[in-house]
């Protein structure tokens, strides 16, 4: 189960190097970004695929093969499987509004834009909100194994299982939805 925190790590290692730098690659061109008739939406959505899409293709057979090499059971193949969907969909969300809340227009390196003050901020938060999900879901894991190793069937009692899960969907929504709606808000507001 832990090994969802090293997935969730990869992909957000490997946000932070192609997703977050999206915004600032614009540069002195997001003005004409700004003056065409592309929609703010738009511009985010096409950003927030382009990025969401290969992070899925990364970290969806990483996060099965573990599974298969530490020899999972099959709820927790799939509660993983599920739950790594769901962190990449919030990965890139949070990567791609806080390169649009913190840009750096002026750089000539690409490779600088990760290690400035909203790529740190992007890492804090991407580990902040890792945590939260893994910690949400530790309890129903936890019974599930502890029913496993007593020779039971392995069943996980609902209500557990509904509030862990149910808790880490809430906070995976919230890391999606506001980092985008945020950044949508900055990059409407920048006046060139």
């Amino acid at each position: 189960f832990l090994n969802l925190g090293l997935a969730g790590f990869v992909v957000a290692a490997i946000a932070a190097r192609f997703v977050f730098p999206a915004m600032s690659i614009e540069g002195h061109m997001m003005w004409l970004l700004r003056s065409s008739p592309l929609d703010v939406r738009a511009l985010f959505w096409s950003k927030y695929w382009v990025g969401t899409v290969p992070l899925l293709v990364v970290a969806l057979p990483f996060i099965v093969v573990t599974n298969i090499v530490l020899e999972a059971s099959p709820f927790i193949l799939t509660l993983t499987t599920i739950t790594m969907i769901g962190i990449t969909f919030a990965l890139t969300s949070l990567a791609l509004g806080l390169s649009a809340l913190y840009p750096n227009y002026e750089t000539e390196k690409v490779a600088e834009i990760p290690t400035s003050f909203g790529g740190l901020l992007f890492m804090m938060s991407a580990v902040m909100y890792l945590a939260g999900v893994i910690v949400l879901e530790a309890w129903p894991v936890y019974l599930f194994l502890q029913s496993c190793f007593q020779g039971g069937s392995g069943q996980v009692s609902s209500i557990p299982l509904v509030l862990g899960v149910s808790g880490a969907l809430l906070l995976t929504i919230l890391a999606t939805w506001l980092p985008l709606r945020a950044g949508m808000r900055k990059v409407r507001s920048i006046d060139f």
